[in-house]
């Protein structure tokens, strides 16, 4: 078997921010270190001892693991593909981990870099650290193909999250490109199929965007993991809803509704029923749409799932310019935000409605509206860009400012013709 400690040094030495020169004083030339360290050269046992020890490390280095690391491998990728299809990750993950002390994967590169894809794909999951995606960054020319597509994705999905759309969406293309020609196995290619599918939504891609989930759709189907089937049905259905195609869109959230109603999956029906909410809305049946975002506040549990609950109300009651319903679905908006943080963006909602019903101020209105587009085109919040949008610049004509009315009217239709 051929051992490959270089990628193992080269990340214990950077955990450590231990320069190269530290590391090879008194054991070899840093220019060896560095051929170790990529794997270009093999040293000899007496010069690995030397640097295992200083890097307190424990590595045994005369044992052939070669049978165990195929075992190794498939263990790892049983315990990420469970985790990742079932969505139940936080046990898999710690169980994954501990293969860091392994001493088969300690001594197989590929196993290694097994390894740390895996830990990193579960980093991808909200509020978790990126220390390993960041260590896969440090051997990134050491990757093969299928994990440089793997590594890419997790890239994009970091570029996206920091607000870097632009760099994002290239890699993006890249990835659409390359996927149906890679060697990664049908599971992982639904699950990143799905993944890339949300961020063409998020670019208001929405045909990329459907035609992605439904690839990892088609697989969720035939082996019956029910929770991503339900999430597959919820972005294919925003999708036609922001392409104003409503009725494919309520097929597909009636669609999520059966798959919940034959499980336990209830945390969903908040957001479902807000979307259908949304959808009927816009079909013109307000009564039933009232009826589903009502729904929807109920279920929801989580302050900002419910906020937003809040706002399609707020929305819903305005078709019917009931006023008496608008500021008291207001009023329970602000008493829900209270301090919290990271809500900013319902001041900006709610400061509109009432400036608008509550204040019945014209000037303090226009203020408003502005100041929530400026916000929402920093996060390439499209939904409510168009809607701030349009509202402004019809508040804008109705005060003579045509000039100014048709910069925001021009907004609207670039957000609408990216969407056709």
């Amino acid at each position: 078997m051929e051992y490959n400690y270089g990628n193992l040094i080269k990340i214990e030495r950077m955990r450590r921010n231990m320069k190269q020169s530290v590391l090879a004083r008194g054991v070899c030339s840093i220019s060896y270190l560095s051929k170790i360290e990529n794997n270009q050269t093999t040293p000899s046992e007496e010069v690995l001892e030397m640097i295992f020890k200083r890097l307190e490390i424990d590595v045994p280095l005369y044992y052939d693991f070669s049978e165990q690391v195929e075992k190794v491998k498939y263990e790892i990728q049983g315990l990420l593909k469970e985790a990742i299809l079932s969505r139940k990750d936080w046990d898999r993950q710690k169980e994954v981990e501990k293969y860091l002390l392994n001493p088969v994967v300690n001594q197989s590169k590929e196993l290694y870099v097994t390894l740390l894809l895996a830990l990193a794909r579960f980093e991808m999951m909200p509020g978790r650290e990126g220390k390993y995606f960041k260590e896969i960054g440090w051997i990134e020319d050491q990757l093969d193909r299928d994990d440089l597509l793997r590594y890419g994705l997790m890239r994009c999905l970091k570029l996206f999250n920091e607000n870097e759309k632009e760099e994002g969406l290239e890699l993006l293309e890249q990835l659409n490109e390359q996927l149906a020609t890679s060697g990664i196995s049908d599971w992982e290619v639904a699950d990143m199929s799905y993944i890339m599918g949300g961020l063409y939504y998020r670019c208001a891609d929405y045909l990329q965007a459907v035609e992605n989930v439904k690839v990892g759709l088609e697989y969720f189907q035939d082996h019956f993991y029910l929770e991503r089937i339900v999430e597959c049905h919820l972005i294919i259905g925003l999708a036609h809803k922001r392409r104003k195609r409503f009725t494919e869109a309520l097929s597909y959230y009636q669609r999520a509704v059966k798959v919940i109603s034959a499980t336990d999956l209830k945390n969903y029906n908040g957001m479902l029923y807000n979307n259908m909410g949304e959808v009927y809305s816009s079909l013109g049946d307000q009564e039933k749409a009232l009826e589903y975002f009502m729904r929807s506040f109920e279920y929801k549990q989580e302050v900002k799932s419910k906020l937003f609950s809040v706002l399609s109300l707020i929305e819903g009651y305005t078709n019917y310019d009931n006023s008496t319903e608008i500021l008291n679905w207001l009023e329970k908006g602000y008493e829900l935000k209270g301090d919290k943080e990271g809500l900013e963006e319902f001041d900006h909602h709610f400061e509109i409605y009432k400036n608008c019903y509550q204040e019945q101020d014209k000037i303090k209105l226009i203020g408003t509206l502005k100041k929530a587009v400026q916000y929402f085109e920093l996060y390439d919040d499209y939904v409510y860009i168009e809607k701030y949008a349009l509202w402004l610049a019809r508040e804008l004509r109705e005060n003579g400012k045509y000039k100014l009315a048709t910069e925001y009217y021009e907004k609207v239709i670039a957000i609408r013709s990216q969407a056709d």
